[in-house]
């Protein structure tokens, strides 16, 4: 679920209702992001901050900013929104059970301080959630150099769980409808096309690097990766649905 999106009015209680529709013997794991969120506090609090490469760089104040908001305040927003509908639920972070390990992230326009990009992922820690029916929700800061908190982009720590788990499903929930070509949003896409949809020009922006986490994804394992957009409670089951088109799969 991305930051933009749980940041408008009502989706939150919206997204607890969608994820109370999910059948129960389907497992179902969160994870967030909350970068407009960050980006608030830096400021009620009077911290400059800059991008580098679309990144926002994460020096030792910044970071202890990242990890308050996004394992503190979001995750626990989400967490509470879950209870409110009596779903079993626990916020963790990338840095419980050494879920998410993570290697510092170079860029060529400069150093981003604490931002990283996970190297390993250990889920043991979601599988002793989910044998209690507990749903995890769960917070992409994770554990970098000499255990130091990094900060890593949301999509990219769904897509390195996806397939560590090998999940049938990864959805990623955007503040877009899916993946638009001549004006249309695409149905599906293969992961064959990928490169030549970005090379064509066709695929631009911020929708590049989740094309490329998604295609990844399905490299890996996972059975079909989901861009969507938010349209209320029937978001997550109507793109379960093979019977049904919403947004854009990647397979």
């Amino acid at each position: 679920m991305g930051g933009s999106t749980l940041d408008a009015e009502d989706v939150l209680d919206q997204f607890a209702e969608a994820i109370s529709l999910v059948p129960p013997e389907n497992d179902t794991v969160i994870v967030h992001g909350g970068g407009k969120d960050i980006g608030r506090q830096l400021e009620r609090m009077g911290r400059k901050f800059t991008f580098v490469d679309g990144l926002r760089v994460t020096d030792d104040d910044v970071i202890d900013v990242v990890e308050m908001v996004l394992s503190g305040l979001v995750n626990k927003w989400i967490s509470r929104a879950l209870g409110k509908k009596n779903i079993r639920a626990a916020g963790i972070s990338g840095t419980d059970l050494g879920l998410f390990h993570a290697t510092k992230l170079e860029v060529k326009g400069g150093d981003l301080g604490y931002v990283g990009a996970i190297e390993s992922v250990n889920i043991e820690l979601l599988e002793l959630l989910l044998a209690q029916n507990v749903v995890p929700v769960i917070s992409p800061v994770s554990i970098g150099p000499e255990y130091r908190a990094y900060n890593v982009n949301a999509d990219h720590a769904a897509g390195k769980l996806a397939e560590a788990w090998k999940a049938d499903d990864l959805i990623y929930i955007t503040d877009v409808a899916g993946v638009t070509i001549n004006g249309e949003i695409r149905a599906d896409i293969s992961v064959d096309e990928v490169e030549e949809l970005i090379g064509s020009g066709d695929i631009t922006g911020g929708m590049i690097p989740k094309i490329m986490n998604s295609a990844a994804a399905v490299k890996q394992g996972v059975g079909r990766v989901h861009i969507i957009g938010w349209k209320g409670c029937e978001s997550i089951i109507d793109s379960l649905d093979e019977n049904k088109h919403w947004g854009t799969v990647i397979h």
